[in-house]
């Protein structure tokens, strides 16, 4: 969904990721566009073009990259539903949502050719699709989101750093290339996320700023095809204040995307026995559910952190006397975004949703269209956990409904904020 501001005469478009409901093959791509994002459009765009946070696992953008029936076949189930591919998910590589995936999510890390090869193929699939729907290139670009090279526990040295930067700079490189061949201006998009070796945009920063300093001959490409992706789930866990976060984030490049999702919080945790129980019990075994708790009143310093929910039920229970005097814990783990209250009182206690911050995420990042380094802000609602979410969580009505209510409540900000549907591609 395109919208555009009349001040400021910039863009925006607005998706969600299909990782929500990933596919190993093409055909099962189509049939969840058919199930979820079709009804979904009809619902929210009425026939106009709508747009889609396109997910392809690695198998699949390599059978993809080779095929061009296959592309050509996706493009035309794309352009006759109206649908708009202006962001893709790179970061997961396969087995998203499967049991047993955790840490294994950043898996290949960027010092393997696997992963820029994996992330060379989704650019040609989106500079293919691109091309054959007839996207016009001017004023847009598309953005590509991936990890920052690795979770922490894989970083040795700064010779691995190094070895993440030159992978870096042939994805800029090849992307500079599709660009010269015609194809829209793409930004490969860092996520910074907790326990990785980009905790947050505290670190992130520095890391571009060091990818820059490694390579000065290729700085120029650099600045145009590698930034940051800002998600506000994660800048919530790491307590880092929006404005913040936003500099941070469009410090070192373009920020190629605005993830806009919630983490949940428990203030008080050590008074509030029915909220650490309910927290607890949403441990389940495919994702990280990374906690870090606040240890004194400067939100921006001193925290605990733990790799996932069971370390921290077991430091907890052990009586470790840091993480019961936290004045509050977030834990890593999207919650639909119109949410403020995950489950029910009383059973959850004070356990709430990290809603506000994202909204005042997304509400920094439209009033500076200054700090983008793009002609327009991309916002991919990315909320993956549905299927393990309890069912108060959920609220009424099937998944589509669910969606409907997470666009609803990013479509109020946006009209607020003075933004329009155009309704053009």
């Amino acid at each position: 969904m395109l919208f555009a501001h009349a001040k400021t005469g910039r863009a925006l478009r607005l998706a969600y990721c299909m990782n929500l409901h990933p596919a190993e093959t093409l055909d099962g791509v189509i049939e969840a566009m058919e199930r979820v994002t079709l009804p979904l459009a009809k619902r929210l765009a009425h026939g106009q073009p709508f747009g889609v946070g396109m997910y392809f696992p690695a198998s699949l953008a390599q059978e993809l990259a080779g095929d061009p029936a296959e592309l050509a076949r996706l493009a035309e189930f794309l352009s006759t539903s109206r649908l708009d591919p202006f962001t893709y998910n790179a970061f997961p590589a396969g087995g998203f949502g499967s049991a047993g995936l955790k840490e294994r999510v950043f898996e290949p890390t960027w010092m393997e050719p696997a992963r820029l090869d994996f992330t060379r193929d989704v650019a040609k699939i989106a500079a293919a699709l691109a091309s054959a729907m007839k996207l016009d290139s001017a004023g847009r670009h598309i953005s590509i989101s991936t990890h920052t090279g690795m979770h922490s526990s894989r970083m040795r040295s700064a010779a691995d750093e190094l070895a993440c930067a030159k992978n870096f700079f042939e994805a800029a490189g090849l992307l500079a290339n599709l660009e010269r061949e015609g194809a829209p201006r793409m930004v490969l998009s860092l996520e910074a996320e907790p326990r990785a070796n980009c905790n947050d945009t505290r670190e992130l920063a520095p890391f571009l700023a060091r990818i820059h300093e490694l390579a000065p001959a290729a700085q120029p490409g650099l600045s145009r095809h590698l930034g940051a992706c800002l998600d506000a789930c994660h800048t919530a866990i790491e307590f880092e204040s929006p404005q913040r976060a936003v500099d941070r984030a469009t410090e070192q490049g373009p920020l190629g995307k605005l993830q806009f999702s919630s983490a949940l919080a428990l203030p008080d945790p050590a008074k509030d026995s029915a909220g650490r129980a309910a927290l607890f019990s949403m441990n389940e075994p495919a994702y990280l559910h990374q906690v870090t708790g606040r240890a004194g009143a400067d939100s921006e310093a001193d925290f605990l952190r733990a790799r996932d929910l069971p370390d921290l039920e077991r430091a907890y229970d052990s009586g470790d006397s840091n993480w019961s005097a936290s004045p509050e814990w977030r834990c890593h783990f999207h919650v639909p975004v119109d949410l403020e209250h995950p489950l029910e009182a009383p059973s959850s206690g004070g356990l709430v949703t990290t809603r506000s911050l994202a909204d005042e995420i997304l509400d920094e990042l439209t009033a500076r269209p200054e700090r983008w380094g793009t002609d327009e802000l991309h916002v991919e609602i990315e909320t993956y956990t549905w299927d393990l979410l309890p069912g108060p969580t959920r609220g009424a009505g099937d998944f589509v409904d669910g969606l409907e209510r997470e666009y609803q409540h990013v479509l109020s900000r946006l009209a607020k904020s003075g933004w329009q549907f155009t309704g053009a591609l």
